[in-house]
């Protein structure tokens, strides 16, 4: 999850006396009318911070901002620097690690006529932060991401001059340029080939189509994506698609799948989050043994780890701290069921140990808490067990389970929605 979408205060920085005022306003501003992020964060706290030698009292202080950002970058969901755009670039260099990972900054000036969307402006939310902050102070956004500016650039030409010219010839077609990295973060898709996704959006700016193969369904329809023909049950790229040598120039083939595909020149691959990991432990597993014992598991059966969902266990293990370690590496949820729910639950491979450790008929910690997690809150999602369980060095047990989307009832076959078997 990006950090936008799990942190909820905003740190604004007050550059100077003069950017005081506007950082206090923004304060009660933000507390007032709180940002909500598309994927449910919530920024409604500011805290001020300001140069020690002029600090307020009601603003907290630093000593020499790099070395304070170096500690406080990740800290927070996003960061505001009232100031010159400058200093906050310099400061900011050399903890820069990746979009999907960088907080959203914006730049005002002291005066409080522009806010500029400087860093994540897509995938961290930062221009549509941008667009809330300016219109909390009835600023003029300032924002660069080449979709977002031919959008509205497309949007004035029409409300200016209509859709066609004098002449007859149109101007402008009125499609939204598709923001690929938005796209794909609002359908709950992951990335995996950051390093092939500029040339994937450049040739949507550039009116091309990208090719999209996706067996999972999961992909929506887009006017700038061209689909190509899968089976519903297809488990892999065809060779066709991997060994056809794709034209220097053309963009890439978007692959959308839960299992883990090959790393190829001309493929976009895209984790279709739908496994759900169950797991049983010993206690005190000790470090890293978790993390090493699921990648070999999904390296062996050849699953995409940027595709699990969710991590599941028994209520009791919740606070293992080898399962929170390893949910918050995989940056997915920890969820827990009881074991008498556990135990409702059929299963492959009941353990007579569990039943006997939790006071409940012979179940599967892993094989169960995997099944109810993949269908859902409610239980009443389509899933199925996609690996049974296997033990690693008699101390920890992993299962999974595949999720699937009602849309595509021809997958179904063996899935079961029903708790009690």
């Amino acid at each position: 999850m990006h950090p936008v979408f799990e942190k909820k205060s905003l740190a604004c920085y007050a550059l100077s006396a003069s950017a005081l005022p506007l950082a206090r306003r923004l304060k009660s501003l933000v507390a007032g009318k709180p940002w909500t992020s598309p994927k449910g964060g919530r920024l409604a706290d500011c805290r001020i911070f300001m140069p020690e030698r002029i600090c307020s009292p009601d603003a907290q202080p630093f000593h020499r901002l790099g070395e304070f950002l170096s500690t406080a970058y990740q800290q927070y969901g996003a960061h505001v620097f009232i100031g010159a755009t400058g200093i906050a670039v310099r400061a900011l260099a050399p903890l820069l690690t990746h979009k999907s990972l960088d907080p959203p900054v914006l730049v005002l000036d002291a005066a409080g006529n522009y806010v500029i969307s400087l860093l994540s402006g897509h995938w961290g939310g930062g221009n549509e932060l941008t667009r809330h902050v300016a219109q909390l102070l009835r600023a003029t956004p300032v924002i660069t991401t080449a979709s977002d500016v031919m959008a509205e650039g497309d949007a004035a030409l029409i409300e200016s001059e209509g859709s066609v010219t004098a002449s007859g010839e149109k101007t402008s077609t009125g499609v939204h340029p598709l923001a690929l990295d938005l796209f794909l973060r609002e359908a709950g898709l992951r990335i995996v080939d950051w390093q092939r996704l500029p040339r994937a959006q450049a040739a949507l700016l550039e009116g091309e189509r990208l090719e999209v193969w996706d067996p999972c369904g999961a992909v929506p329809e887009h006017a700038s994506l061209a689909p190509v023909p899968c089976e519903a049950a297809a488990m892999a790229l065809p060779h066709s698609l991997l060994a056809g040598k794709r034209e220097a120039h053309a963009p890439p083939l978007l692959a959308a799948h839960w299992r883990r595909l090959p790393l190829a020149e001309g493929i976009l691959r895209v984790a279709v989050p739908r496994l759900y990991v169950g797991l049983g432990c010993r206690k005190d597993l000790p470090p890293g043994m978790a993390l090493a014992a699921l990648n070999e598991f999904f390296a062996i059966h050849g699953l995409e780890p940027q595709a699990i969902a969710a991590l599941s266990t028994v209520t009791e293990k919740l606070q293992e701290r080898a399962l929170r370690e390893l949910a918050s590496r995989l940056d997915v949820p920890l969820l827990g069921f009881d074991s008498a729910r556990l135990a409702r639950c059929p299963v492959p491979n009941p353990s007579e140990a569990a039943g006997r450790r939790f006071g409940q008929p012979p179940f599967s910690v892993c094989e169960a808490a995997a099944l109810l997690a993949a269908r859902g809150e409610n239980g009443s999602g389509v899933a199925r067990l996609l690996l049974p369980k296997e033990i690693f060095q008699s101390q920890l047990t992993i299962a999974v389970a595949l999720a699937f989307e009602e849309e595509h009832p021809g997958v179904h076959a063996n899935a079961d929605r029903s708790e009690e078997g």
